[in-house]
């Protein structure tokens, strides 16, 4: 079954990535910059379907005044097991490194998490089909269309998923207030799932329980935490320094 998808980054990555995907793509009559002259001509060289609409008919069909004058109908994000993306990293001679978000449930955060993780090198997010913002239009404009650009591993159960990730040899790190490390002091040049918990509640203890390392991030300031989204993404791009830029 088709979803919406809509603003310019969103299809236009889209359509770069998939464009076999696409079933439609709608078009403002009211807008004919530089960007959306882009999207016509790349679902054109798809021979993709385009309509000019209405503004006020593309707010209805995607049920959002931010459609940035496009909206379209593509197949859904497609997935890939969790196991599986472990042994096509190796297999490219690449180490792994992974994102887990363990009940992530504002939409906004999700994407905001998508965006950082392939700024940040990361190959593939993990995430729960329950208790967690679902792959969705919102998802995909928060990431400003990331989500096109990093594996997408939805799974039943995240303690089990890490379960079978430690014995594929990765190592847990989950991210806690008052983790027993700094997100300093680990080396990230391992094969590594970092785990970003809830925004309210944190790493569920199960979940807490499969973790290697106990990690936290030293503030200043007063405050003793910081936005789910954020704090991702200072992980990942300390992962990613380690990994690329440190001095050898």
């Amino acid at each position: 079954m088709p979803i919406t998808l809509y603003g310019i980054h969103p299809v236009l990555e889209a359509l770069k990535k998939r464009p076999k995907a696409f079933h439609r793509v709608m078009l403002s009559r009211q807008e004919t910059g530089g960007a959306l002259r882009n999207i016509r001509e790349l679902a054109a060289q798809a021979r993709i379907e385009v309509r000019r609409e209405a503004a006020k008919n593309l707010s209805h069909f995607c049920r959002s005044e931010h459609h940035q004058g496009v909206v379209a109908e593509v197949e859904p994000f497609p997935l890939v097991d969790a196991v599986t993306l472990v042994s096509r990293c190796r297999a490219q001679g690449e180490s792994v490194l992974l994102l887990v978000l363990d009940s992530i449930q504002d939409p906004q955060n999700f994407g905001a998490l998508l965006r950082s993780a392939v700024c940040s090198g990361v190959q593939g997010v993990v995430f729960p089909q329950d208790r967690s913002a679902k792959l969705s239009a919102t998802v995909a404009k928060a990431s400003a269309g990331a989500i096109e650009h990093v594996h997408l591993c939805r799974v039943v159960n995240i303690a089990n998923t890490l379960d079978g990730l430690k014995k594929e040899g990765v190592w847990i790190a989950g991210l806690f207030p008052g983790g027993s490390k700094t997100i300093y002091e680990i080396d990230y040049t391992l094969d590594l799932a970092l785990v970003i918990g809830n925004e309210e509640k944190g790493i569920r203890s199960l979940v807490g329980k499969k973790c290697d390392f106990s990690l936290s991030i030293p503030l200043q300031g007063g405050f003793d935490s910081l936005n789910a989204s954020v704090a991702g993404a200072v992980v990942m791009f300390e992962a990613m320094r380690q990994r690329r830029y440190q001095e050898t």
